[in-house]
């Protein structure tokens, strides 16, 4: 069984609750330590996919985080995306999921 974990706002959390997801972390703006935290934790457990809201991700010390991990990970797991927000999507500057696919296939994918 794959693992999954979600890390996001409120209405976020509430709806992977309700589709049966168990590793939920729920936060407000302005936790961004908390947030980073979190994500180095459950980086380090037996989880696949890690969910996280973009707008939490975009905060500088989850972006380093998040960089963090997918520098030292083996492979491909865990896997970490970007969610929107109820506000939908931001715009970014760099495509991180882009930069994984490279990093994996060798191969620039558009």
């Amino acid at each position: 069984m794959i693992a999954v974990a979600v890390i996001g706002d409120p209405d976020t959390a509430a709806g992977f609750r309700l589709a049966g997801i168990k590793d939920v972390y729920e936060y407000g703006s302005g936790e961004e330590e908390d947030i980073a935290r979190v994500l180095d934790k459950v980086a380090k457990e037996d989880v696949a996919i890690i969910l996280i809201n973009e707008r939490f991700a975009a905060e500088t010390r989850t972006r380093e985080k998040i960089r963090e991990i997918n520098a030292k990970k083996r492979g491909v797991s865990p896997i970490i995306l970007e969610i929107p927000g109820k506000k939908g999507p931001m715009e970014k500057e760099i495509d991180e999921i882009g930069l994984l696919i490279r990093r994996a296939v060798g191969v620039a994918v558009k």
